[in-house]
């Protein structure tokens, strides 16, 4: 009996541990959890799908990838979270709350990506509702047809910014993940 014990102790110790991490760091990966528990694979499962579940975690599962959240973290801020914790749209973000919007050439250049695949990003980010884009003209009032975008809700995302910042080896990680996301 005692051993039974130990092991719902050592269980909880778990389930603990993961709240833990998924307060510390919203949006957090399954991988990042692995490594950060040191728990086995089936036994890092089952715990996550315990705490979904009973309803202590939220799971946001897209495009193949998975993101855990605590339960007071809002769907808006979990939606910017998400994107923020990828490269290309996190840098696409920045620049646009920095420059109070910009150009897709301009995009592309401080990416330094391809203006199809900036385009890409940008339209992932406008479908999310994080991004808006404006006809340059409607902006400054000039006939120029070119398309400007800008952070939907600068405040919101702000904030996130501020509060959800990750460590080095997180984004490092993040970085890794979605290299291997852009080759599927």
């Amino acid at each position: 009996m005692s051993a039974s014990i130990g092991l719902q102790f050592s269980s909880h110790e778990l389930e603990q541990d993961l709240l833990k991490h998924i307060s510390k760091n919203p949006g957090i990966r399954y991988r990042q959890l692995l490594r950060l528990t040191s728990s086995s694979n089936g036994k890092l499962s089952y715990h996550l799908s315990e705490l979904e579940d009973s309803s202590r975690i939220v799971v946001d599962r897209k495009r193949g990838v998975t993101r855990y959240y605590p339960l007071q973290i809002s769907d808006e801020i979990s939606k910017v979270i998400g994107y923020i914790r990828n490269s290309v749209p996190r840098k696409i973000i920045s620049l646009l709350i920095k420059s109070n919007g910009c150009t897709l050439s301009e995009i592309s250049a401080f990416t330094m990506k391809a203006p199809s695949t900036a385009s890409w990003h940008l339209q992932r980010l406008i479908k999310a509702g994080i991004v808006r884009k404006d006809s340059l003209n409607e902006f400054h009032g000039t006939n120029y047809k070119s398309r400007f975008y800008h952070i939907s809700d600068k405040e919101l995302v702000e904030n996130v910014l501020m509060n959800y910042i990750e460590s080095p080896l997180d984004s490092a990680v993040n970085d890794y993940s979605d290299l291997i996301d852009e080759l599927r």
